[in-house]
């Protein structure tokens, strides 16, 4: 699918696009306890994780998933569309467990490395066929004490803690410290809401042993980086938004920053109660921001960069590399089709904002790209190409944007 996007003004009120993180984290309690999902939106992602129990047993009745009486593998074969966090919750879950199960993924996950999680339990009695897709891992964990090398994805943290709150307490070592540590504590608030107990440090998490838990009933909250492609959209197009379903900022401040980068940038941005008020200033400046723990700020904070005066650089942004697709170079070949100069230095991303020209981008199979070349399309227009990868994450973002007044034409 094509989105030709016509320069527009983009402004409004619309509810934030549920949280991808959240959700997935939600399915996987299931594991643990029943759980109810209230308006669950089924983004491609969000299918990944219902597959992904139902290899253990878990039933959906509607709304409702049902835990397993008994945990075992029900199928010896698992396929994972496109979901990194899915593949790499799934992995320790499947090695606490127990048995032989082949995984296969779509080919953006083929690329993805897991070299970390089949190092750590090779040795403790799980086998692997390889250190990419598809692999056969074949045997149990009984260890209750695992060692990542976390510079390849906080994931494998989050699945380990589910892998030990299901096989009686546990303790992740991570060297030499915890990645993205947000995303952990988002696994650590969540267990928590059913009764798991968390501890979270500098390079290590400890699960306790846990005898009961809560059943979880809910409706999975808006996320801040996927509303914020709303909000830099009329930032760049010299309109107002309001974005609301948001939730209050956690123990980590949660992607809660992206609102404070748009105002230190020069946008009017505030978030309150729930709901996030941003409007369009008539410049922006750049500055210097450290995405190291929340790489995926990245794409949005760019696209506004695309026209700030003077240089934004995105500091330690090594980790973009192995993202959905190597987003230093992703993000950068977008920025320069519009006409933006860019350009890596090994560890962080300079962007020269000025004046943005039509472009037309290919969406590399990356959702979070194909929504930041859409708000830089929204102000210069343009086509993007493969459109439907917004699909990942959320599936009404292109309807969403015509709401608030983008001029876009889907081409199928």
């Amino acid at each position: 699918m094509k989105a030709v996007v016509e320069p527009s003004r983009v402004s409004g009120a619309i509810r934030a696009p549920q949280s991808k993180s959240y959700a997935i984290r939600y399915i996987f309690l299931s594991l643990l306890t029943d759980v109810e999902l209230f308006n669950l939106v089924e983004a491609s992602d969000v299918i990944d994780a219902i597959n992904a129990v139902s290899v253990f047993g878990v039933k959906r009745v509607g709304e409702r998933f049902l835990k397993p009486p008994e945990l075992s593998l029900k199928s010896v074969r698992v396929f994972i569309k496109g979901s990194a966090t899915v593949l790499r919750m799934l992995i320790p879950i499947a090695a606490v467990v127990g048995g032989r199960l082949y995984i296969d993924g779509g080919e953006t996950l083929r690329k993805r490395p897991l070299k970390s999680v089949v190092k750590a339990l090779s040795s403790k009695g799980v086998k692997f066929s390889g250190e990419s897709l598809p692999l056969v891992m074949d045997g149990r964990l009984r260890d209750n004490h695992v060692e990542l090398e976390g510079a390849e994805s906080s994931q494998y943290i989050s699945g380990f803690m589910y892998a030990f709150a299901l096989s009686g307490g546990g303790t992740v070592a991570v060297r030499p410290s915890i990645p993205s540590k947000l995303y952990v504590y988002i696994t650590a608030q969540v267990l928590s809401e059913v009764g798991v107990k968390v501890r979270v440090y500098e390079g290590r998490v400890e699960v306790d042993a846990v005898d009961r838990l809560s059943h979880m009933s809910t409706e999975v909250p808006g996320d801040f980086l996927l509303a914020s492609f709303y909000v830099v959209a009329a930032l760049l197009t010299g309109g107002e938004v309001e974005v609301y379903g948001l939730p209050k900022p956690g123990r980590f401040i949660e992607h809660h920053s992206v609102v404070d980068v748009f105002k230190a940038m020069g946008a009017q941005s505030l978030f309150d109660n729930g709901v996030w008020r941003a409007s369009a200033s008539d410049t922006y400046r750049g500055i210097a921001v450290d995405i190291e723990q929340d790489p995926d700020i990245a794409p949005p904070v760019a696209a506004l960069a695309s026209v700030a005066e003077g240089e934004t650089l995105l500091i330690n942004a090594s980790r973009l590399r192995i993202k959905e697709s190597d987003r230093v170079e992703t993000i950068s070949s977008v920025l320069r089709s519009f006409g933006t100069e860019s350009w890596f230095d090994g560890s962080s991303l300079h962007i020269v904002g000025g004046s943005l020209r039509r472009a037309s981008v290919a969406c590399p199979d990356d959702h979070r790209i194909a929504m930041m070349a859409a708000a830089m399309a929204a102000r210069a227009g343009g086509e993007v190409d493969g459109a439907e990868c917004v699909d990942k994450s959320n599936p009404s973002f292109w309807w969403d944007l015509m709401r608030l007044g983008a001029r876009i034409t889907l081409l199928r």
